[in-house]
């Protein structure tokens, strides 16, 4: 048998190109589905390094404080990761990438683990002093009760005492007089006649009342419910008494027999009708009496 050599050579090239060809495409295949599943992977990772931040961000958005410095820092820590974002959506992803983002994310992690730690500090510092301000108002308010209360429970033993340590009246007399036709004063039951009011009275023995020299007012209120012979007003804390006569008496703890005259026609007759007359200590009323003139 007879080999042509040039056949043989031509032969053993073709099958080497063959082989080649073969392994060359055998590698190509093998490095698109390399690089196929780098990109894929590449893709995942760029897209859970986002879904971390968005979650990140959703968490600061929640979060408010008063503390300007802490809100300074969250707006900050946010800026970075919105930055992050913006990086991560305009550049080419790779590995070198991800990695610097995923570890710039574990320190914004850290980060906002602090910084939630000092603002739940600070939210529990104002929670107890809040209550203890509600602790401190109750305790306010059950004081300004109980004040006013004392102040109620005082009130009502100043006025018993004030009332247990008045002087009292007995035998409250009135009668219209005519003093300027003679010596003696004669009782008239006509207005027009009358110049003067006689008041007497007796100041009972009160073993509770102060002794010493007691000023006594005397009102006198006619018809038209105006003031009688109108000598001034007297005020004692809030109140005004406005008085027809006063008359000072020197009280021993003895009953004392009073009496006062009071001129009623110094610039007009009297009109005919009821007469009202009160007698006062201070403002507190002793007692009053009632006449009649025609």
């Amino acid at each position: 048998m007879i080999v042509n050599p040039q056949l043989f050579n031509y032969r053993l090239i073709i099958g080497t190109l063959v082989i080649a060809i073969v392994v060359l495409g055998s590698y190509s295949f093998s490095s698109y589905n390399t690089l196929k599943n780098h990109a894929q992977f590449v893709k995942q990772e760029v897209n859970l390094v986002q879904n971390e931040l968005s979650d990140m961000i959703a968490l600061y958005d929640e979060v408010s404080v008063d503390n300007n410095e802490l809100a300074s820092q969250l707006q900050q820590s946010k800026a970075r990761m919105h930055v992050i974002m913006d990086s991560l959506r305009a550049a080419k992803a790779n590995f070198p990438l991800i990695s610097k983002y995923k570890s710039e994310i574990v320190a914004l992690n850290q980060e906002r683990i602090n910084l939630f730690k000092q603002i739940q500090t600070i939210q529990n510092q104002k929670d107890a002093l809040a209550q203890e301000a509600e602790h401190a108002s109750k305790k306010l308010d059950m004081q300004a009760n109980q004040l006013t209360m004392l102040a109620e429970e005082n009130q009502k033993l100043t006025s018993i005492v004030n009332e247990v340590t008045a002087l009292k009246l007995s035998n409250i007399d009135v009668s219209a007089i005519i003093t300027n036709r003679s010596t003696y004063d004669i009782e008239t039951e006509n207005a027009h006649e009358a110049d003067n009011f006689e008041v007497c009275f007796t100041v009972q023995q009160n073993a509770f009342t102060p002794e010493g020299n007691k000023d006594i007012y005397v009102q006198i209120l006619g018809p038209d419910a105006n003031v009688v012979s109108d000598r001034g007003a007297v005020t004692f804390g809030d109140s005004e008494l406005i008085f027809s006569g006063k008359t000072s008496v020197n009280y021993r703890n003895q009953n004392l027999d009073v009496c006062t005259k009071i001129n009623v026609n110094q610039k007009q007759k009297l009109k005919k009708g009821n007469y009202l007359i009160s007698v006062f200590h201070d403002d507190f009323k002793l007692g009053s009496s009632e006449i009649i003139l025609n």
